[in-house]
Parts: structure tokens; C-alpha cells; sequence
């Protein structure tokens, strides 16, 4: 009997190959459901060579952070799952196809949440999972051992809903600021008030005592119950001396419409720290 080996540069670069031809891609990258319809569509497209089976699935989670400010999805929030999990009400159409080479599926998603829910946002994490059909290593001759290797590639998203009257805020309960090894950390315990998650961006800025800018930095964020919101900053490059950092959040987003967005006021809160 024959056995055929692959080296292990070869078999990674397959990986690669393969991994590449699973993946799909998801458009827009979160989804808000119209508040008075709940209902509401978003495009799975395949841009690969390869037929590829598709497989939608739902479970609550949400971000958070840990105390560092280090970024993770919660999915043990038992509490927050009994109050605003959309995975009860959420329905999809169709969960499971197929998609040849360049192909597009729209995905419609309908809300049935009960008229007598607490209002507010309800959400759910869509899991979209992608493999290549059947992938092919070779041909395999008779009297020969062969393998195929199936890749499964998820993608995660939001998927979002208004139920009646819904608010949001932030309130900024300090912001503390580390300076070691020419690095500049900046962490914010921030804490969403109202009855729905805080969805935008955060800029912060550093002046130097004479009030001129030093550096800056914008990202997308979101607050769903309370973060501590971390930055950091080379510092390598700045002179010796007093600095503020001024960090203010706002309902902007790139990659999200503003009329998806609850809208606030700039929160803002200033911090100074030292550079020896």
C-alpha cells in the first residue's frame, strides 16, 4: 500500500488554499432590523472559485472587556439574556443553501417580538458558518491512501432591534493613565445608561502643555453595559513634560448608518499625566 505524505510547508499552504475558498463574505457587517416592521435583509456572497454550503446559526453574547480593557465576547450574561435576547423572536430565511463561484443570497430576518416586551434594543450574535463543498486534494489511484481536509470558516456579527422607546448614554467614571517602556496606556470605566447599548466611536487626543496636539486616535467602540475602554499611544518620540489626554465619545460610526445609531451628546472627560 501506498502512502502518500505532505510535508508541512505544503499541507499549511493547502490550509491557506482552502480557507480562502470557504470564506464568504457578509455585507453590511451588522444588521438592524427596521424598528416598526422588525424585519430586515443582508447579502452572503461567495467571491471564490468554489461552490460553498452556508449555515446560519444565533446565540446571545455581546462585547465586553476584562479589567485591562481587553476585548471579548460575553456569552454567559444570564441576566442580560433573560432581559434583551432577540434569539426567541429572530427567524431566518433561508438558514442553510449552497453558493456556486460569485453567487449572492439574500437572507431575510424577521423579529416577532411580543407587543408587551420591555422596550428597548434587543440583540443576538449571528453566527454565519462557510465550508467548500467536496474539496478536492487529488486524484487518488487504485491501491493508494489519500485525505480531504473541509474547512469551516465563521464569521460573527450583531443583529439588532428596536422595541418601542429606546435610549441610550454613557457616563465616564474616570480614566486612568499608565506611562512604562515608552508606552502610553489610557483606560476608560465607562458605563451605558438607559435601556439599550451604546453603538459609536471614541477619539482620543493628546495635547502637550502648550496646548497644541500631539496625537490622536479614533475607533469604532460600543458600550453595552459597562467597559473599560483602553488605548495606547508610542510615546517614545515625546518630550519630557506635563500632557493631557482628552478622551470623548460620539454616535458616529464608519461602517454603520447614522439612522441606525442612537444619537447622544459628545461625552468627554480630560486626564493629565507625565512624561520624565
Amino acid at each position: 500500500m501506498k502512502i502518500r505524505l505532505l510535508s508541512l510547508p505544503f499541507a499549511l499552504l493547502l490550509l491557506f488554499a482552502f480557507s480562502a475558498q470557504a470564506q464568504v463574505t457578509i455585507s453590511p457587517t451588522a444588521v438592524f432590523l427596521d424598528k416598526n416592521s422588525k424585519v430586515g435583509s443582508f447579502y452572503v456572497s461567495n467571491p471564490s472559485n468554489s461552490a460553498v454550503e452556508v449555515r446560519l446559526g444565533f446565540e446571545f453574547a455581546y462585547p465586553a472587556t476584562d479589567e485591562d480593557g481587553r476585548v471579548y465576547l460575553n456569552y454567559e450574561d444570564e441576566e442580560a439574556k433573560e432581559r434583551f435576547s432577540l434569539v426567541p423572536h429572530l427567524r431566518a430565511f433561508p438558514t442553510t443553501f449552497v453558493l456556486q463561484p460569485n453567487e449572492r443570497q439574500t437572507i431575510r430576518l424577521v423579529g416577532r417580538i411580543p407587543q408587551n416586551s420591555d422596550p428597548g434594543m434587543y440583540w443576538t450574535r449571528m453566527r454565519v458558518s462557510s465550508n467548500q463543498l467536496t474539496p478536492p486534494i487529488g486524484d487518488v489511484a487504485e491501491g493508494q491512501v489519500s485525505a480531504q481536509v473541509s474547512f469551516q470558516i465563521d464569521q460573527v456579527t450583531a443583529v439588532l432591534v428596536q422595541h418601542g422607546d429606546a435610549e441610550t448614554g454613557l457616563e465616564i467614571h474616570n480614566t486612568q493613565a499608565s506611562v512604562e517602556n515608552d508606552r502610553l496606556t489610557l483606560l476608560s470605566d465607562v458605563e451605558r445608561m438607559g435601556n439599550s447599548p451604546f453603538i459609536g466611536s471614541v477619539q482620543t487626543r493628546i495635547f502637550d502643555s502648550n496646548g497644541q496636539e500631539v496625537d490622536s486616535r479614533r475607533s469604532s467602540t460600543s458600550v453595552y453595559f459597562r467597559n473599560n475602554q483602553r488605548v495606547e499611544f508610542d510615546t517614545s518620540n515625546w518630550p519630557a513634560g506635563q500632557y493631557t489626554a482628552e478622551t470623548t465619545f460620539e454616535s458616529q460610526r464608519n461602517d454603520i448608518s447614522s439612522q441606525n445609531l442612537l444619537q447622544i451628546s459628545e461625552v468627554s472627560e480630560r486626564t493629565t499625566f507625565t512624561i520624565e
